[in-house]
C-alpha cells in the first residue's frame, strides 16, 4: 500500500482532493511509479506515456526490474467513459503489446526503452551492466512472446459495477490484472500527500485475489471513509486487517468473512498488551448499542494468545453500513491509544 509524501507539510486533510483531469494523475504516476507497486511486486520504472498503438494509445508503459512490461490505463470515476470500454481499452492496449517485439517498442517510444533498459543495467550497485543489460532485453523479449504483460487500471475512485466485472475477469483468466485506486491529500498550499491501494490484485498478491466480492465491496468503501491514519492489509482471503499508524501490529482491527456472515473486530494479544485487552470488556458494553444491526457480540481470548471483540453482521446487511460500522469502531483508537502510550503493564 504505498504512499509518497510531496515536500514537508503538517496537518493532512480528512478528504481527498480530487485530480483536475487524467492528465495530471498520469503525470504523477509516470514520476513516482512507487505507487503502483503492490506487496512483493519488484520495483517498476517508467518507459513513456502515451504509447502508440494502431487503434490508441497506453498512458503508461513501463517494466519492473525483471524486465516485466507493464502497461497502466488511467481514468477519472467522473469521466462519462462506460466501465465496460476502461476494461476493453486495457485489454486492447495488452493484445497490441503483445504482438510488438522490443525493437518496435523502442521505436515507438522514440528510443526510451533502450534508454531506460541502458539506465537500468548502469545503476548504482551492478557489478556487470553489460550482463544485466543482456539479461533485461533478453527478459522482456521473452515476456512480450509469452503475452506476460501486467495491466494495471488505475482510477480516483471505483465503482462497484467496475470492481465486480473487474475482479470476474481477473478470476477466470490467466491474466495479471489489477484495479488501483490513488488518492491525494493536501498537505499545504502546494503540498500532497499520494496514497495507493489496490482493490483486485493479480499474481502478487494471491489473498486478495481469492476474497469473496462482498468482503471486497466492503473493505473498499470502509477505505473510501477512513481517516487517512488507517491502512488496509489483506492476510487471507477471508481477512482483511486495518491498520492505525504508529500502533504495534499487535494491536489492530479486522474484516473477517464468515461465509454466512462478516465480522468486524478488534484485536490484542493480551500477553503483551493487557492494559488493552482488558479495556475490550468495557467496550463491549459501550459499543452495544453504538454499532447496531449486528448477530451477535463476542469477547473471546483464544489459545493463541489473543483476544478479540467481535461484531458479527448477517448477509442481508448493506455493505455500507458494516463498512460504516468498522469506522465506529475504530474511534476507539484514541482511548487505545492512550493505554498504549502508557505501556504494556
Amino acid at each position: 500500500m504505498p504512499a509518497i509524501r510531496i515536500s514537508e507539510g503538517s496537518e493532512l486533510a480528512q478528504q481527498p482532493e480530487p485530480f483536475k483531469n487524467e492528465y495530471e494523475l498520469q503525470e504523477i504516476l509516470a514520476g513516482h511509479p512507487v505507487l503502483l507497486v503492490d506487496r512483493d511486486d519488484s520495483a517498476l520504472v517508467t518507459i513513456c506515456r502515451e504509447l502508440p498503438f494502431e487503434n490508441g494509445f497506453a498512458d503508461i508503459v513501463l517494466i519492473d526490474s525483471n524486465g516485466l512490461p507493464v502497461i497502466v490505463e488511467v481514468k477519472l470515476a467522473r469521466n462519462e467513459e462506460s466501465r465496460r470500454e476502461v476494461v476493453g481499452r486495457l485489454c486492447d492496449s495488452l493484445s497490441a503489446m503483445r504482438n510488438l517485439t522490443p525493437d518496435a517498442v523502442n521505436e515507438r517510444s522514440a528510443g526510451l526503452l533502450e534508454e531506460t533498459l541502458q539506465s537500468m543495467a548502469g545503476a548504482e550497485g551492478e557489478e556487470s551492466p553489460g550482463e544485466r543489460l543482456a539479461l533485461l532485453k533478453s527478459n522482456f523479449a521473452s515476456y512480450l512472446r509469452a503475452g506476460q504483460i501486467r495491466g494495471i487500471i488505475v482510477l480516483d475512485a471505483a465503482p462497484d459495477d467496475l470492481i465486480r466485472e473487474f475482479s470476474y475477469l481477473n478470476e477466470h483468466s490467466d491474466l495479471d490484472l489489477r484495479l488501483l485506486v490513488v488518492e491525494r491529500y493536501r498537505l499545504g498550499r502546494n503540498e500532497y500527500f499520494y496514497h495507493s491501494r489496490f482493490l483486485v490484485s493479480g499474481e502478487a498478491d494471491p489473498e486478495i485475489k481469492r476474497q469473496r466480492l462482498r468482503l471486497r465491496l466492503i473493505v473498499e468503501k470502509f477505505s473510501k471513509m477512513k481517516p487517512p491514519i488507517f491502512s488496509t492489509h489483506a492476510t487471507g482471503k477471508e481477512n482483511v486487517r486495518v491498520y492505525r499508524e504508529g500502533w504495534p501490529a499487535a494491536v489492530h482491527y479486522e474484516f473477517g468473512d464468515r461465509g454466512d456472515s462478516i465480522s468486524i473486530e478488534l484485536q490484542v494479544r493480551h500477553r503483551e498488551y493487557p492494559k488493552v485487552a482488558d479495556f475490550l470488556s468495557r467496550l463491549r458494553e459501550h459499543l452495544a448499542t453504538a454499532i447496531s444491526k449486528t448477530q451477535r457480540v463476542e469477547l473471546v481470548t483464544d489459545p493463541s494468545g489473543w483476544t478479540r471483540l467481535q461484531f458479527f453482521f448477517g448477509e442481508e446487511i448493506d455493505p455500507y453500513w458494516i463498512a460504516q460500522s468498522m469506522v465506529r469502531l475504530c474511534k476507539t483508537e484514541k482511548d487505545l491509544s492512550t493505554l498504549l502510550q502508557e505501556g504494556s503493564g
